[in-house]
């Protein structure tokens, strides 16, 4: 596994805009790239995990779920 980079480029890759647990909060906030800036500031209610769908986890060999909650991946 990878560190993902906090860069425009994977920014562009990302599908956390999709995710079915994302809320209000987190738009607002404009919180997203959880694998490569860390854990949301918002309150977390689990609703299904897109991760293993973007195209950043092949990349860069992501095995977690939930980064939203985990934290970057190390």
């Amino acid at each position: 596994m990878a560190v993902v980079p906090d860069t425009e480029e994977t920014m562009k890759k990302c599908i956390c805009g999709g995710c079915p647990s994302r809320n209000q909060c987190m738009k607002e906030n404009m919180e997203g790239l959880f694998c490569a800036k860390g854990t949301t500031t918002c309150e977390l209610i689990k609703n299904g995990c897109i991760c293993g769908a973007c195209p950043l986890t092949a990349e860069y060999t992501l095995d977690k779920m939930y980064y939203c909650e985990i934290g970057a991946a190390e």
